[in-house]
């Protein structure tokens, strides 16, 4: 029988939740979602929540770089979205009103996939032990945090491809008629 020190408790149950978290985000990316009024509000809160938080990751100050990483990552994301949207495939009611979507699998789980390689990229120096501890000399917690245009592109690829999907597929479900 295999015992658990304590002490890796905490941050075996937090890689848990995280990867709890992470398939549920996979699923409302790859499997059929609802286009009920709990389904619409849930679109419209996830994309008002991201837009937030995207306007607090910009606020703070970039370098020139940067903002041209996020200038693509708004154009990918965009892009991206319309034409995740023109290969998602609606499902309507007897009065024609959208009932339900289901999101192009490869489209979204390519964005997602790209969201999580570089996830795990950021993190792994923290997993394997590279970083020092907090509050220890030599780590910087500012250089390490947000300083890459990279990571900062690929957030705003995720958040303005959930953003203007969730937006292009209300629209399609305000519609009277699918297309």
């Amino acid at each position: 029988m295999i015992v658990t020190p304590p002490a890796l408790l905490p941050p075996l149950l937090g890689l848990a939740l995280t990867g709890l978290v992470l398939l549920r985000r996979f699923q409302r990316l790859a499997t059929p979602q609802p286009l009920d009024e709990q389904g619409r509000h849930r679109l419209v809160r996830r994309s008002v929540f991201l837009l937030m938080l995207a306007g607090l990751v910009l606020l703070v100050p970039h370098s020139l770089a940067d903002y041209g990483a996020a200038l693509l990552g708004i154009l990918g994301g965009t892009a991206l979205a319309f034409w995740s949207a023109q290969h998602t495939h609606f499902d309507s009611g007897t009065d024609g009103q959208a009932t339900r979507f289901v999101p192009n699998v490869w489209i979204g789980g390519g964005v997602f996939l790209l969201f999580v390689l570089r996830l795990l990229w950021r993190l792994w120096p923290f997993l394997t032990g590279l970083v020092p501890p907090a509050g220890t000399a030599g780590f910087d917690p500012a250089a390490f945090a947000g300083k890459s245009p990279l990571t900062l592109a690929l957030f705003l690829v995720f958040v303005t491809y959930q953003v203007v999907y969730a937006w292009l597929v209300l629209r399609v479900a305000r519609s009277s008629r699918l297309a």
